[in-house]
């Protein structure tokens, strides 16, 4: 067996763990109903865990009756955290527990996620074999993080799951930006954005930018151009450990987002500096979480190509 699949099933072993805690978080938007925050709730106190709600959904719902904690605080006060949303509810959770090392679960109650792998209808039998059974595989995701350097100088910096993307601020212009990798100058790039993206990223913008779909067991960073000026400037996929300077070469303003939950605006002369992040997301999946067949499914690999028709116009 190679070291790569060595490592890959190494990861999914893990010892039972004594879960007795409970946190949860739910997609807070205006239009969101409770209901399926709730269900996912009364689901868990039936497997005699103690439950906890994330201040912000606590706030948003009203759930009082419960112990809400901060983000900051999931560490030091629960076992695993459960997101109730879809992907965007996932990433932005998945993002700020990640330095504690708190496991995640990701319920879907819309369509199926990639991430967000659990159907909301699947979520009291799969709960039971992760929680009580302790019957699971758990996943670590690279994670990356950017700072935003002027004059040397730290002026801000983030973490993303999915993406850091260098995008235009405006409608005039291209994007100028000069790209060095490990300190080696690699190209000059004229696009209207640049997206850096791990592997779990390569499924959501990066792909919509033609860009490949990374297996997110691989250690890979891959870079997308949008709309570039050369046509033959196409995605490259470095080592995950690689250190990447981007510098903006134009006078036009431009903006770094991560993950499209948080962003920096940049200008002329700054240099965006993204790496691998010294901790990972840990998600926790039941045994019949199958990676392939979520691409499947989202991606409609499942359906057959159209036959051309052999009528005549």
């Amino acid at each position: 067996m190679n070291d790569f699949l060595t490592t890959s099933v190494k990861d999914l072993r893990r010892a039972p763990m004594d879960i007795r805690t409970v946190a949860l978080a739910g997609r807070v938007q205006n239009d969101t109903s409770p209901e399926p925050l709730l269900q996912i709730v009364q689901s868990v106190l039936g497997l005699g865990k103690a439950v906890l709600i994330e201040e912000k959904t606590s706030a948003h719902f009203g759930l009082t009756q419960f112990p809400s904690v901060s983000l900051r605080d999931i560490g030091n006060s629960a076992d695993v955290m459960i997101a109730v949303g879809g992907d965007g509810t996932m990433l932005g959770v998945a993002r700020r527990v990640a330095p504690y090392h708190v496991p995640l679960i990701g319920v879907n109650q819309g369509h199926l996620g990639f991430i967000t792998d659990i159907a909301l209808e699947h979520a009291p039998s799969a709960l039971r074999e992760i929680l009580l059974d302790q019957s699971y595989d758990v996943e670590e995701r690279d994670l990356l993080h950017a700072q935003v350097l002027r004059h040397g100088e730290v002026i801000h910096e983030g973490t993303a799951l999915n993406d850091v993307v260098v995008g235009r601020s405006g409608l005039d212009g291209m994007l100028e930006l000069n790209v060095a990798v490990n300190e080696q100058f690699m190209y000059a790039q004229r696009a209207d954005a640049l997206i850096i993206a791990t592997p779990t990223g390569s499924t959501a913008y990066a792909l919509a930018a033609n860009g490949p779909i990374l297996h997110p067991q691989l250690a890979g960073v891959t870079l997308v151009p949008v709309a570039p000026q050369s046509l033959s400037n196409r995605p490259i996929v470095l080592p995950s450990d690689s250190v990447i300077d981007i510098e903006l070469i134009s006078n036009r303003g431009a903006v770094v987002h991560f993950d499209v939950h948080s962003y920096a605006e940049v200008r002329q002369g700054d240099v965006i500096r993204i790496s691998q992040a010294p901790y990972k997301s840990v998600f926790w999946h039941p045994k019949s979480y199958n990676y392939y067949a979520t691409l499947r499914q989202k991606l409609n690999w499942n359906l057959n190509p159209a036959r051309p028709s052999t009528e005549s116009v």
